[in-house]
């Protein structure tokens, strides 16, 4: 293959997986603490023992998350909770434990205090919160600790736990909003650390620009239409080249 058509089609490939990445950012526009993806790319010259010495190809490197904050939107709901500055709420599931920054709350039959999802909402020790029966308010303090009101006298029924990855590059996504630590090196933060906190009664926006990213899709799709007529020229040189040669003398 020569080279303009190898580098060529080795950038369509890195456009087209950036336009599926914008095109996921974009339709979790108003998904709650949702962290968007960006995506890194290298050029590369390899040196190669064969006439013309170099080749030339695009690669996408990796796709990692944007770990900016997103807005914080009151929402006056005792069982919505934000993350303010770093760190993630810790949730049970059939595949382990999972993190996530969406804390819009409920509250399942038995009492066990879980996400949007029905997944319980795990304390720093690893077990699930649970309220008791018949409660009328509920008070989440900055530190996650959970306080209820039964028959008008407070008490104190758990914690929720926050954690903050030793690594945040091995944080993966698995989809609904939720991410795993391969590593497993989640530590979990201790009260009155000042680099993070709950906000009862509000939540996390997602940290996706609707309008940056559909420019971003747009700009993608004239970069993606020029190399499709780069190649196209470049056919038509070969074409014409060969059939030249082919001519007797």
């Amino acid at each position: 293959m020569e080279g303009p058509t190898y580098v060529t089609l080795s950038a369509q490939i890195a456009l087209q997986k950036e336009l599926d990445v914008v095109a996921n950012n974009v339709a979790n526009a108003s998904t709650t603490g949702f962290k968007a993806d960006r995506q890194l790319f290298q050029s590369y010259v390899d040196r190669l023992n064969v006439p013309g010495g170099s080749i030339d190809f695009v690669q996408d490197r990796a796709t990692y998350i944007d770990r900016s904050a997103g807005p914080i939107q009151a929402t006056d709901n005792a069982l919505d909770i934000a993350v303010q500055g770093d760190g993630y709420l810790s949730v049970g599931g059939p595949q382990g434990t999972s993190y996530t920054r969406n804390g819009h709350l409920q509250v399942g039959q038995d009492g066990t205090l879980e996400d949007s999802s029905g997944r319980p909402v795990l304390s720093p020790d690893g077990t699930p919160v649970q309220l008791p029966q018949q409660y009328t308010d509920l008070q989440i303090q900055a530190d996650g600790t959970v306080n209820v009101r039964v028959r008008g006298v407070w008490q104190n029924v758990g914690q929720i736990g926050t954690f903050r990855p030793t690594d945040p590059l091995a944080l993966r996504k698995t989809g609904d909003g939720q991410l795993t630590d391969p590593s497993n090196a989640m530590q979990p933060i201790g009260a009155g650390d000042p680099a993070s906190h709950l906000v009862q009664g509000a939540l996390e926006g997602s940290t996706v620009q609707p309008v940056r990213e559909i420019a971003n899709m747009t700009e993608l799709g004239r970069a993606y239409e020029q190399l499709q007529t780069l190649l196209s020229d470049d056919n038509d040189r070969e074409r014409k080249m060969i059939a030249a040669l082919g001519q007797p003398a």
